[in-house]
């Protein structure tokens, strides 16, 4: 006898492509018990198995298989029909010989009495006692298991990652190059020094196509299409719709769709809460349906597509919907709201609660539902995955679950902002826009701050008092702040912050164990220029949100408002002495006035801020009083707003620069006093 084990493998892989056909085909046979060419096509699935299995001395399995084949066979001749009953008893023959395959491959004993199976197989009865009922899958809070060669496969794509990271180093460096050739003195070193520079720029060039090719085919390794997962979903939609006495077409399109492996593993568990809900919440009753008016069979059905940079699935069943009113009634008896929020929440807020830990409308705990902990898990794992999960349902209608999700979780496009002087990243799917806010546009709804925005109402909140950092007080004092508009679930947030940056995609970091339960933070990267980011977790932002941070941006400026009698000034000088002097006198006189040092300064002082008038020297580094009054006048908040030079210029040629240049007056420092600088600021601001 030739020595078997080696031959075990190749055996195992092919009972797994056998067992997955014979029920995809049974599934298939139910529908469409006439087919003829299915019907053979497992007979020789269940066929082939008896022969590979006594091949190799499973027989055990051979002779489950065996009878398999035996009742297929009397189907064809015409003696049984294809009916429910038929398939189940041929569902729990594939079931029964796949928990046979896992006993052997882990060397374990046959998790039943093999010999009272086949008897009861053959008579048509197989009770629990004779093979345990199939336990449903129960979702966890999405532990990853991943075999060591996908763990390789990690490595390598964090290995791709600090390789992008470093490139973007040696591009910035490159350019700092280029900055140096443009200033050497030394006419003979500089041709050559020009041509290593340009040599250097091919050569990244190269090295990002390199990357790129190499990133992307290490992801597509790791990619895996949707009906991974899916392909077992239909068997238990059919078990439990059998269980209760409903009928359900259960369909699947876009089941091509490939997305990380890590991430299908994840969603998982997700995808069979929200379908065991369906069939034991959405579905109704075959009377129910009758006396509604709809088909006797439900449909349940998964719709994918791609979306963005992401993957959309839709999970959609044409059953009773969700009744916002007795969700309020359940969670006021789990107690997960007050009365007061019952009565002022909105229909579509209710809806959500489903998804609160410890929320169930039962309060009887079958094996299916009631436990109160599946919708929870499904928010939580979600928001863990940087995913959104929407609710769109109609009473006596439908529901429709959407989970927006990554294509992977290793490289992000992410908003890198500016937050109390640090740099954070923001993922780019949660962020609508970036805004600069006025005083004016913030208004107090219930004690909490808010804008409009487009005709909708959005909260706002400080974004560095959320994250418990000081508030930059200077960006506080200018007459608008930046914002940027994130949402969740529908919801709108607008969260200040320093200042928006840019658009960066990045290299996904664990923070590790000991700070993976960080609030505010799923993980960090690396920047370009060598410098750590955390990348802000939104959801959390928003779950903090609820209680309010206010910018205290409104108050500061209504402050400054009510001191500020006659108006506000720019001085803009690059002598401290006449920019001192001016502004000592302006004060006095009940002026605000604010300070700079230069052109440049002043352009940046104006982006942020709206003066009333400005005054300007014209001999300055950089960017003369001229031009600065000419770049004023081609901004919309500044093209009227008064402009006074103040130079020792005194011919009048420069006036008459001052004059196209768009300036309103003309003081020369030679004949400056006092009383001449507050009559032309007054005669502007009166």
């Amino acid at each position: 006898m030739p020595n078997l084990n080696k031959y075990l493998k190749i055996f195992f892989k092919e009972a797994q492509e056998h067992l997955e056909a014979l029920q995809k085909g049974l599934l298939t046979l139910e529908k469409e018990p006439a087919d003829r060419v299915l019907l053979r096509d497992l007979m020789r699935n269940a066929h082939t198995l008896k022969g590979s299995a006594k091949l190799v001395g499973l027989e055990e399995i051979g002779a489950i298989a065996h009878r398999m084949e035996d009742l297929f066979e009397e189907i064809e001749r015409g003696g049984r029909e294809v009916n429910s009953q038929v398939i189940d008893l041929l569902l729990k023959g594939s079931d029964a010989i796949s928990r046979l395959v896992t006993a052997r491959i882990n060397n374990d004993e046959p998790p039943f009495d093999v010999e009272k199976f086949i008897i009861a197989f053959t008579q048509g009865d197989i009770t629990p006692e004779v093979l345990e009922r199939k336990v449903l899958p129960q979702a966890n809070e999405g532990e990853e298991t991943v075999r060591t060669n996908v763990k390789t496969l990690d490595n390598l794509i964090n290995r791709l990652g600090e390789l992008i990271i470093n490139k973007k180093r040696f591009e910035d460096k490159i350019v700092r190059l280029k900055g140096l050739c443009g200033k050497t003195v030394d006419q003979e070193f500089a041709p050559a020094l020009q041509g290593f520079q340009r040599e250097l720029e091919e050569d990244v060039l190269y090295l990002d196509y390199l990357v790129q090719e190499l990133h992307g085919e290490a992801m597509a390794l790791r990619m895996l299409p949707l009906r991974t997962i899916t392909d077992g979903f239909e068997r238990m939609v059919r078990d439990l719709s059998h269980e209760q006495g409903k009928i359900i077409e259960f369909k699947v399109t876009g089941a091509q769709i490939e997305m990380d492996r890590v991430l299908l593993d994840a969603v998982k568990p997700m995808i069979l809460h929200i379908l065991r809900n369906s069939v034991d919440h959405g579905i109704e009753s075959l009377e129910e349906r009758l006396v509604e008016g709809k088909p006797p069979k439900g449909t349940i059905e998964i719709s994918a597509r791609l979306d963005g940079g992401g993957v959309r699935l839709d999970i959609r069943d044409d059953g009773r919907g969700i009744d916002p009113q007795l969700v309020r009634e359940a969670a006021l008896r789990k107690r997960l709201i007050s009365r007061e929020d019952a009565v002022s929440m909105d229909d579509n807020a209710a809806r959500y609660l489903i998804l609160e830990e410890g929320f169930s409308t039962r309060d009887f705990i079958t094996d299916t539902s009631g436990r109160g902990i599946g919708m929870g898990v499904v928010k939580k794992n979600m928001e863990r995955m940087k995913g959104h999960l929407s609710i769109v349902s109609e009473v006596g209608r439908f529901t429709e679950f959407t989970l927006q999700l990554p294509l992977t979780l290793s490289i992000m496009e992410t908003l890198l902002i500016l937050c109390a002087g640090e740099c954070y990243a923001v993922p780019l799917s949660y962020v609508q826009e970036t805004i600069k806010i006025r005083s004016e546009d913030i208004t107090t709804v219930g004690g909490k701050e808010v804008i409009s925005l487009r005709g909708a109402t959005i909260p706002l909140v400080s974004l560095p008092a959320l994250l418990g950092l000081t508030e930059n007080k200077t960006l506080l004092k200018s007459e608008r702040i930046t914002a940027i508009i994130v949402s969740l679930r529908g919801q709108c947030l607008a969260c200040t912050i320093d200042a928006s940056l840019e658009s960066s995609e990045v290299v996904v970091k664990s923070l590790g164990n000991q700070l993976k339960n960080v609030t505010f933070v799923f993980g960090a990267t690396i920047l370009g220029n060598g410098d750590p980011a955390l990348i802000l977790n939104v959801p959390d932002i928003f779950a903090r949100a609820e209680g309010g941070a206010s910018t205290g941006f409104r108050a500061m400026i209504e402050e400054r408002r009510a001191t500020r009698a006659k108006g506000h000034i720019l001085v803009v000088d690059d002598s401290i002495t006449t920019r001192t002097m001016e502004r000592s006198i302006l004060v006095t006189h009940g002026y605000e006035v604010e300070i700079a040092i230069s052109g440049e300064d002043a352009l940046e002082k104006v982006a942020g801020t709206r003066f009333d008038l400005v005054i300007s020297d014209v001999m300055m580094p950089g960017i003369s009083g001229f031009e600065l009054t000419r770049r004023l006048r081609t901004m919309e908040d500044y093209r009227d707003v008064p402009v006074i030079i103040v130079s020792s210029l005194a011919r009048d040629e420069d006036k008459r620069q001052a004059m196209e240049s768009g300036a309103q007056a003309y003081i020369v420092k030679g004949t400056f006093d006092q009383g001449t600088l507050l009559e032309t600021v007054k005669a502007f601001l009166s």
